[in-house]
């Protein structure tokens, strides 16, 4: 049976992808599973795998083709012994419309496995069950967390609709029915751990289960209250209407795809559920109009607000956009308290259990020492208020942290200890000798660690360039899988939240991590050709937790000795 493998929709809602890579070629037979191509969207780089065993007879697309969700990327063949695993009956009946004669013969086998799944199969007239397994979403996980069922049992989806929420190491995704139909059951529960290739919904479909007929039922439980789609329908109507000039600015900013979708991250489309906020409303400030949670917050506070964030946005906001995640995290708890409730609970996992157990996994392992150093950064402060005009100039919005990174690049060049890793499986040290720094970002969804390439290689105001451009694209949801590994060091910077001195945890497999603390002015004692004078300096401390199997604490103190001297005398970062 010849399987038309469509673009499925990944779960940003994005209406394109790239086709990055083909990793199989014309002829090559594939497992169920299999890696057969990388895709870009606006989100993510990801693996699409192979819906069953078989054969590719042909790829659709080139290496560089923007292909719209939907459109067939390559065939599959699949023989008689390839489909045992479900698989053929989960593409046979998502991707083929020739699916209805031989699908049933693909579900047979695993009705032994399956015995609830037989009666609904059976009751479905014409149709056939499909036992979606959980696909690998890319990053090369083996297991992804339930966060969130967006439909119930008894519910009727549309082919590519959201279905569930699946947490990885990576990434928040939602993933789509493979078909139109009814889900008969749900094999997970939210919170839920569950390995990849393990049935977790039965889909039945069948010629009485159209797109059309079960396009209402099937957004009414992703919207969460059964009202929410009429003020969908009721958006043109109103925009043109209620709001006068206000509205008829933000009309255009929610995009569609082609199928009327509209565009928004995964955490808008979580937020707008739980607010009861209708995305068609909602002006996107994104990349291409795309709703960003952020967007949702702001509408749900006040409408109509949200719409100048997107025309600033390329300009003169930028210096307001790291405010941007502040008001978002008051707004989680944001849930109405019933007369004298005093505490609420809320579910632990997604983003946050994430980074609990990388924290704990990082504690556990790596034996952490910290030294802390004081600097008096008064020349820095002088330096980058020069550097702050000039990048203004160029609409770049020039902070501490650039001088800070290339300095730490430049030490860790001289002490490459630090820019190392233990590789555990080999029992080898890995010294780098380039610098590819992790810079933790405050995000609505938690502590995320981006990566900029190449720092040691990089100027001040390219420094400044890189990280105004991936800070606002990790807030907003864009950041890419690739962008999210392979760092080589970690600076952590809470100085423009508070505190004077803290102990980072690692971020494992690295073996140090620096923090940066609060700029401080005070009282100094400086020395000149008439002796100790006291003025007013500029203080900022410095600390560095390391992995004391791999680096000692003297290693981590002349680190920072370095790094002292760079930073009060930054003219050093030029030679």
């Amino acid at each position: 049976m010849a399987i038309d493998f469509k673009l499925p929709d990944i779960g940003e809602g994005i209406a394109e992808g790239e086709i990055v890579k083909w990793l199989v070629n014309p002829g090559d037979t594939v497992e169920e599973h299999q890696a057969v191509v990388e895709v870009m969207t606006d989100k993510a780089t990801v693996e699409v795998p192979a819906p069953a065993a078989g054969t590719v007879t042909e790829l659709k697309a080139e290496e560089g083709d923007v292909v719209p969700v939907g459109d067939v990327i390559f065939v599959l063949e699949t023989g008689a012994g390839a489909s045992s695993g479900g698989g053929g009956g989960e593409s046979g009946g998502g991707q083929s419309e020739g699916g209805a004669g031989p699908a049933p013969e693909p579900a047979a086998a695993p009705a032994p496995e399956q015995p609830a799944a037989a009666a609904p199969a059976s009751g479905g007239g014409g149709g056939s069950t499909i036992e979606f397994k959980l696909p690998d979403i890319g990053e090369g996980i083996a297991e992804g967390e339930i966060v969130q069922w967006l439909v119930a049992a008894g519910d009727a989806v549309e082919e590519h609709q959201a279905v569930v929420e699946v947490m990885t190491d990576k990434a928040t995704v939602e993933v789509p029915a493979p078909a139109a139909g009814t889900v008969t059951e749900l094999k997970a529960e939210a919170g839920d751990v569950v390995p990849v290739g393990e049935v977790i919904f039965l889909l039945q479909t069948g010629a009485g289960a159209p797109a059309a007929a079960s396009a209402p039922a099937a957004s009414a439980p992703a919207a969460a209250p059964a009202a929410a789609p009429q003020p969908a329908m009721a958006a043109a109507s109103s925009n043109g209407s209620s709001n006068g000039a206000a509205p008829a600015a933000s009309a255009p900013a929610p995009v569609s795809s082609a199928s009327g979708k509209v565009l928004a991250v995964p955490s808008a489309r979580r937020v707008a559920r739980e607010l009861g906020v209708d995305l068609a409303q909602v002006p996107g400030s994104g990349r291409g109009g795309v709703v960003r949670r952020a967007d949702v917050e702001a509408f749900a506070r006040g409408g109509a607000p949200a719409a100048p964030t997107a025309a600033p946005s390329t300009g003169g906001a930028r210096p307001a956009t790291p405010s941007a995640p502040a008001p978002a995290r008051p707004a989680a708890p944001a849930v109405s308290l019933a007369p004298g409730e005093r505490e609420t609970r809320t579910p632990f996992r997604g983003v946050r259990r994430k980074i609990s157990e990388a924290m704990v996994r990082s504690a556990f392992t790596a034996p952490h020492f910290t030294v802390v150093e004081e600097l008096d950064v008064t020349e820095l402060v002088r330096l980058r208020t020069k550097a702050k005009a000039i990048g203004a100039k160029q609409d770049v919005k020039v902070t501490y942290m650039p001088f800070i990174m290339k300095a730490c690049a430049k030490a860790l060049m001289e002490f490459p200890q630090l820019n190392s890793k233990l590789d555990e499986e080999s029992q080898e040290i890995v010294t780098y000798h380039y610098v590819d720094l992790g810079i933790a970002t405050d995000t609505p969804n938690g502590l995320i660690v981006p990566v900029i390439r190449d720092v040691h290689t990089k100027d001040v105001m390219t420094l400044s360039k890189d990280l105004m451009d991936l800070a606002e694209r990790t807030r907003a949801g864009k950041v890419t899988a690739e962008e999210l590994k392979g760092s080589t060091f970690s600076i952590t910077n809470a100085g423009n939240i508070g505190g004077i001195m803290a102990t980072p945890i690692i971020n494992f497999p690295e073996v140090a991590i620096m923090g940066v603390h609060r700029l401080m002015k005070r009282p100094g004692v400086v020395e000149t050709e008439d002796g100790d004078q006291f003025e007013v300096r500029q203080y900022m401390n410095l600390s560095i937790s390391v992995d004391h199997r791999l680096v000692d604490g003297a290693d981590g103190a002349r680190f920072l000795v370095r790094m002292k001297e760079l930073l009060e005398d930054p003219a050093l970062l030029s030679l």
